[in-house]
């Protein structure tokens, strides 16, 4: 079954999945509204034998960084100062890659949540791997993974303020600095 055929059939159950206009790689790439990812997940793993969880990852799509607060940071120009570009949007996407280790087919599923109260439902039971990713992803994003059963930080100290990999994100001087 190709991957044309895998999404018709979805697209049945879940009609606000549909073909990305940018695809990932070579990756046939999918978007997802954030109310469906786990139900099609849950299908893609059942019903078409999509059993590995290659990627959990997301991007800030608001613009410029701030290099607000860092001791070392680069001269900002005043381009990259100036009004976000054409792409900025004010929300995160979700990235997911999944293969079928079978047929080694592999999707790409992105999925838009707003930058304000960002949660999607997390896979952790679907696929164990996504334990840590999305451990990943909330830390760096502040991005919440609903029903994940251990959802803290996991590669920035406890008492971290604010989410690194965040556009609007400010650097407060601790004692690493």
């Amino acid at each position: 079954m190709t991957a044309d055929e895998i999404l018709a059939k979805l697209q049945a159950s879940f009609p606000g999945l549909v073909k990305s206009e940018a695809p990932l790689k070579d990756y046939p790439t999918w978007t997802v509204p954030a109310g469906s990812v786990r139900a099609v997940f849950e299908r893609l793993h059942s019903k078409f034998s999509f059993n590995y969880l290659d990627m959990v990852t997301a991007t800030d799509w608001s613009g410029p960084g701030n290099p607000k607060g860092y001791p070392q940071s680069p001269a900002v120009t005043p381009a990259a100062a100036g009004a976000p570009s054409a792409t900025a949007k004010d929300v995160f996407e979700v990235v997911y890659i999944v293969s079928a280790l079978s047929t080694g087919m592999r999707l790409c599923l992105r999925c838009e949540l707003p930058r304000k109260e960002a949660a999607v439902p997390s896979l952790y039971g679907i696929f164990m791997a996504s334990d840590w990713q999305e451990r990943e992803v909330y830390d760096m994003y502040g991005i919440k993974f609903e029903g994940h059963p251990n959802l803290k930080r996991i590669l920035t100290q406890d008492d971290q303020q604010g989410h690194p990999l965040r556009k609007d994100y400010e650097h407060v001087a601790d004692k690493f600095d």
